[in-house]
């Protein structure tokens, strides 16, 4: 993707997610996420487009372990200067940012050893038309191709079922439950990826 595809990506991001904590941390923030994803040699970033209009987006990293705080370290003074615009304007967002850099389960020895799909969004009027299902194949054919052998996702617990059932549908499965910070209820689904 180019930096002018970002800023497609960012757009439909804001109508997929409209009320996301990552979507209320702006546009900038969001820019510079996906531009970091994609320049990270452990990143991936798809786009699903027609007649050159980008209609959706995955990202994903073949690591799911620290991926986050390597993002950050490599990029520590762009993502500086954006924390110093939140701390002004949203101080209560790094503290979130934070405390979500891992989402993992206490209960659960989960080394994060396996590719992970952070972020899969379809512009609002192009939903149901087969283009995240298309956006997910893909990927998962990107990862082998990488030599990554298992994928993991995860989703909100409560009041969605129909996220769920798509990743269901595509032969994914409950890992685990956690907490996100604050309070949110998470699924992390995991899929062993075969090569046929």
């Amino acid at each position: 993707m180019s930096d002018a595809d970002i800023l497609s990506l960012v757009a439909v991001h804001n109508h997929a997610f409209p009320d996301f904590f990552l979507t209320g941390l702006g546009n900038r923030f969001l820019s510079l996420y996906y531009r970091t994803v994609r320049e990270n040699e452990s990143g991936i970033l798809l786009g699903y487009y027609d007649e050159g209009r980008l209609m959706g987006f995955c990202a994903a990293t073949m690591r799911s372990a620290s991926f986050h705080s390597q993002l950050i370290k490599e990029n520590l003074l762009a993502y500086m200067i954006v924390a110093f615009r939140l701390l002004l304007t949203r101080p209560g967002a790094i503290i979130r940012l934070y405390r979500n850099l891992t989402k993992k389960s206490v209960s659960v020895n989960d080394k994060g050893d396996y590719a992970e799909l952070l972020s899969i969004g379809v512009d609002a009027g192009c939903q149901g038309k087969g283009i995240g299902r298309a956006l997910l194949c893909e990927l998962e054919k990107e990862i082998l191709s990488k030599g990554g052998r298992i994928v993991s996702l995860t989703t909100d617990y409560d009041d969605n079922e129909k996220v769920q059932g798509f990743y269901s549908s595509l032969g994914y499965q409950i890992y685990y439950d956690f907490i996100a910070y604050p309070q949110r209820k998470m699924y992390r689904y995991i899929k062993k990826l075969n090569e046929n």
